[in-house]
């Protein structure tokens, strides 16, 4: 397993030990800081149960148990943007928040 497309947003986790993407392809992923190795694809996760949406900014919780993804879908010229809350050990999308207006590009 791998990225399947180029990445969006790269943050490392608190600790070092791990780091997240966010690819073309709106997969999420968990990566081993020192091998490289995908450990955690992240699919569907992304604020939707499909693969729409896209995150564009990613950030760890000081703990590291969460990651919080900015994410954009355009259709049909009319934009929904989100702000979603992962649970890093389930992958399981928590917490969305719309927004009204613009994209979260930093987080």
């Amino acid at each position: 397993r791998g990225a399947t497309a180029p990445i969006r947003c790269v943050v490392f986790s608190p600790d070092g030990h791990t780091f997240a993407t966010s690819g073309y392809d709106n997969i999420n992923r968990i990566w081993h800081g020192i091998s490289g190795s995908c450990l955690k694809e992240l699919r569907g996760t992304s604020v939707a149960e499909d693969y729409t949406f896209g995150a564009i900014s990613l950030a760890y919780s000081p703990d590291g148990t969460v990651i919080a993804c900015g994410c954009y879908r355009d259709h049909d010229d009319v934009s929904t943007d989100k702000i979603g809350i992962l649970d890093v050990s389930t992958g399981e999308c928590v917490r969305s928040i719309d927004i009204a207006e613009g994209f979260v590009s930093h987080l």
